[in-house]
């Protein structure tokens, strides 16, 4: 049910022009917007549109240059994560703020510290377990965080923030790795927390289950609220115009039904695990100018077989073939120069070095190339050009190619992987997850990047949780259930109930 914000009552948060700017960059100009009591508020606009940095204030991991926030009608600093909790707000970050080491319970632990809530271990673990019951989630209490699928660790997130008694709760792309399933299970907790009270921003790229959940959407266009609109009065059309002046055209996409060469050949591939194998008889191949689409529900294994097919992990039994030569036990590197490029699905922990430059980065893995060094010096004129000539065709929006990737929104971090592992024209592409965290522009943009890849003649891996995607991407879908491959389908033969009822172990292909 969706609601109007109540007439007889003033908002319990108000952003009341702030602003927040970085280095070379406003994030945030005058923003000023409303927030209810029993309301969905959706903040919608392209990667670096500001929204993140202003949940980040919201919740006190930011503080404002200028302009106030104001909790109830009273102008209120919060200047840290703990004292927004205190006053009852919670944040699910797009990135999880979950320590890996320890348990869903014992980050309970340490998220209730300085609340009004704060508990013992035994007292968390019985607290998740109400929470669990309540808002039919299941989380295991005691594994390490870690070991969980990213959907437990997604719920995990929502919880810790939920124990606290929020009235107020952001959530920064929760629907951004979550299976349409996982998805409508999640947004049916928001809509009945709503229901109860809570006031909630939720900020997505992906319009349509903005105009399905949300009951108001708010604009931000280059840090600016260009719009505030009720959904009923909005159509996304319309949010598209005011988000990028208009919505991309649909990437054009023509069947590959007949291949060139097999490219890569997995035979029998096991790779270890926690306990059971994470992998097990993998067998796979890629062919030269197709987009192999990889489905399976979070946790079945298509992040390891990417990561085992780039070098990361090394197999315990099984074979990797690149054009007929083994290379089941070649380094990263060699993989690198031999034609495998790798869009990971984590691109803080494998993609970029923060605290390295757009520039250093983009040239990772080609920078001890004659093209950007001469005996032991850098190319400083070469590199600052390729790199300029990236951030216009891929559309990073930073202030330079000196600009610190960790100073990049979320959304143009991804850019810059995809700008440096596509300019080097791989031969073989493994990517996952390629488009999480990325407004429909620059997915469209990546899209048209990943199927001009495969008209040149690249073999694609291409893994996602989003079904959606992988058919309108793919030239063949292989499937994935617990480590193994359960299934291939061509793409006429796919549809999101075969491919759901496969990824959850009821049909084989």
């Amino acid at each position: 049910m969706r609601v109007d914000p109540p007439s007889g009552s003033g908002p319990v948060l108000r952003v009341d022009g702030v602003s927040k700017a970085f280095p070379g960059v406003v994030a945030n100009d005058n923003v000023t917007l409303d927030l209810h009591p029993g309301e969905i508020h959706a903040l919608v606009g392209e990667n670096g549109a500001g929204k993140s940095t202003l949940v980040g204030i919201l919740y006190g991991l930011l503080r404002p240059d200028e302009g106030r926030v104001l909790i109830d009608g009273v102008p209120t600093s919060i200047p840290t994560p703990r004292h927004a909790r205190s006053l009852g707000i919670g944040l699910v970050q797009q990135h999880f703020s979950l320590i890996p080491t320890l348990s869903p319970a014992q980050n309970l632990v340490l998220a209730l510290r300085g609340t009004g809530r704060a508990a013992n271990p035994a007292q968390a673990r019985r607290l998740l377990a109400d929470l669990c019951a309540t808002f039919g989630f299941t989380v295991p209490p005691d594994v390490p965080v870690e070991r969980l699928s990213i959907s437990e660790q997604q719920r995990a997130e929502v919880l810790k923030a939920l124990a606290a008694d929020v009235r107020i709760l952001a959530l920064d792309e929760p629907n951004a790795l979550l299976t349409p399933a996982e998805w409508d299970e999640l947004s049916g907790v928001l809509r009945r927390l709503a229901d109860a009270g809570t006031a909630i921003v939720l900020i997505s790229h992906k319009l349509d289950d903005v105009m399905r959940l949300a009951d108001r959407v708010s604009v931000l266009r280059r840090g600016r609220v260009v719009a505030s609109e009720l959904v009923t009065d909005i159509d996304v059309a319309r949010l598209g115009a005011l988000m990028v002046g208009t919505l991309p055209t649909p990437t054009e996409i023509t069947r590959q039904e007949s291949t060139g060469p097999v490219r890569l050949r997995v035979r029998d591939l096991e790779i270890a695990g926690a306990g059971a194998p994470a992998l097990t008889g993998v067998d796979l191949d890629l062919a030269a100018g197709e987009i192999v689409g990889l489905a399976g529900v979070e946790g079945s294994g298509q992040v390891e077989l990417t990561e085992a097919l780039v070098g990361i992990r090394v197999p315990a039994r099984g074979t990797i073939a690149l054009a007929g030569n083994d290379i089941t036990r070649t380094d990263i590197r060699q993989r690198q120069r031999l034609g495998i490029g790798h869009v990971p699905a984590d691109r803080h922990a494998s993609g970029l070095v923060e605290s390295l430059t757009v520039a250093e980065n983009m040239l990772l893995p080609v920078l001890d190339t004659r093209a950007f060094s001469r005996r032991g010096l850098l190319a400083r004129k070469a590199i600052a050009a390729h790199t300029a000539q990236l951030m216009s065709e891929f559309d990073v929006r930073g202030r330079g190619p000196d600009t610190p990737a960790g100073d990049l929104s979320g959304g143009n971090q991804q850019k810059v992987v995809l700008a440096r592992e596509l300019s080097r024209e791989p031969t073989v592409l493994i990517c996952c997850y390629a488009t999480r965290g990325l407004d429909f522009a620059a997915t469209e943009a990546v899209r048209r990047q990943v199927v001009a890849a495969r008209d040149a003649g690249a073999a694609v891996l291409y893994a996602s949780v989003d079904l959606e995607e992988l058919l309108e991407l793919s030239d063949r879908i292989v499937v994935m259930n617990t480590g193994r491959v359960v299934g291939e389908l061509r793409r006429h033969e796919a549809s999101t109930e075969r491919l759901g009822a496969m990824m959850g172990g009821r049909w084989a292909a």
